[in-house]
């Protein structure tokens, strides 16, 4: 696409009054979500920001062209099982090229079983697609280079990197050690570090490329015993930033999702059986990979964006800023006078990336 429409993708401003009816949302679920062992799930139904969610008007709700990936590599971690499986299982069935990468560990990342991504591969290929099996741990450098450099060995190019691999467990913050901090950072933000690093120069060189980063309502949104968790989650939302900025020059597309699927991972971390069983009926992992194949196509030029997930629903996740207060000579007692102003974000607005030297959105109010 030309370069002026990318920027305009990654630097365009949204306000409250030209931002679109979907992007704001309310969140229910998380594939991942992880409690503390004898905590019942909790309801969640937040909202993000006070907006409607609407049919889509007649003229967007044709039929469009079916979605093709032929040509297309693409390279998932964490396929061996759950939602990565699925978005395999799909993108393999639209055409693409696929690499099933999982090291077959047990929920909490322990262990290793290579047979687990090799059944993929095959089941793939037994449907007519084109697939092979990788059980790098890609929560090292070596193995997020081993990835792509199979990849490439087989395939010639990377198209598309889905980063899901992850692992689920939980824990009170008092009861958290910086060890067990690390043991999430090397998988949920160390595994996309590795493999993104490993795949950027390919895909610089070809000038084009697909990056999906996997965040979660726990670290977006918070969820009780999550502290590890969420923690890195929420760093994979910074990472994009970065890569969405630093890759569109070079033709790269960097987006993240927070996906909700029924996986092991509940049954390892919920008690509660009723909600475990609704979950499992009304959040297949089949209902996620659609989004994947959407991200992945041609047609579609968005970067720098997250989207949830879950149950046949995607929306747009958003960071926005109200007008809130200003005054040049700001002390702690105007704050304290006029914090209605402060916390509202009506007449929102959501602000680009930061570009050293500008004004701050904030200032020029």
């Amino acid at each position: 696409m030309p370069q002026k429409d990318f920027c305009n993708n990654i630097c365009q401003k949204r306000t409250s009054g030209n931002f679109p009816e979907a992007d704001a949302m309310s969140i229910a679920g998380d594939v991942n979500l992880a409690l503390p062992k004898g905590h019942s799930a909790p309801t969640v139904g937040v909202t993000v920001a006070h907006r409607r969610i609407q049919s889509l008007p007649e003229k967007d709700s044709e039929m469009t062209e079916r979605i093709s990936l032929e040509g297309k590599v693409a390279v998932v971690t964490g396929a061996g099982r759950g939602l990565g499986r699925a978005y395999v299982e799909l993108l393999g069935e639209r055409g693409a090229r696929v690499v099933v990468n999982d090291l077959g560990t047990d929920v909490s990342g322990f262990g290793k079983d290579s047979t687990i991504a090799e059944q993929v591969a095959d089941l793939i290929r037994s449907r007519g697609g084109e697939a092979i099996a990788n059980d790098s741990d890609v929560s090292s450098p070596e193995g997020g280079s081993d990835l792509i450099a199979t990849t490439i060995k087989h395939f010639g190019r990377v198209d598309l990197l889905v980063n899901n691999a992850g692992i689920c467990g939980s824990q009170l913050f008092e009861d958290a050690t910086l060890d067990d901090f690390d043991h999430y950072w090397r998988v949920h933000l160390g595994g996309p570090v590795n493999t993104v690093k490993a795949a950027w120069p390919y895909m610089v060189a070809q000038h084009y490329g697909k990056i999906i980063l996997t965040t979660s309502v726990a670290g977006l949104l918070g969820i009780r015993g999550q502290a590890t968790y969420a923690a890195a989650k929420c760093a994979v939302v910074g990472l994009m930033r970065i890569l969405a900025i630093e890759g569109a020059e070079h033709g790269i597309l960097v987006n993240t999702i927070s996906p909700a699927g029924y996986t092991r991972m509940h049954p390892a971390a919920v008690a509660d059986p009723a909600w475990l069983k609704q979950s499992e009926a009304t959040m297949p992992v089949e209902a996620v990979a659609p989004a994947i194949v959407w991200l992945a196509s041609d047609g579609c030029s968005e970067t720098n964006r997250i989207y949830n997930v879950e149950a046949g629903a995607i929306q747009r996740i958003a960071i926005v800023m109200g007008p809130g207060f200003n005054d040049p000579h700001l002390t702690p007692e105007s704050i304290a006078e006029n914090y209605a102003k402060v916390e509202s974000i009506e007449g929102f607005f959501e602000p680009g990336p930061f570009e050293p030297g500008q004004i701050p959105a904030t200032a020029k109010s």
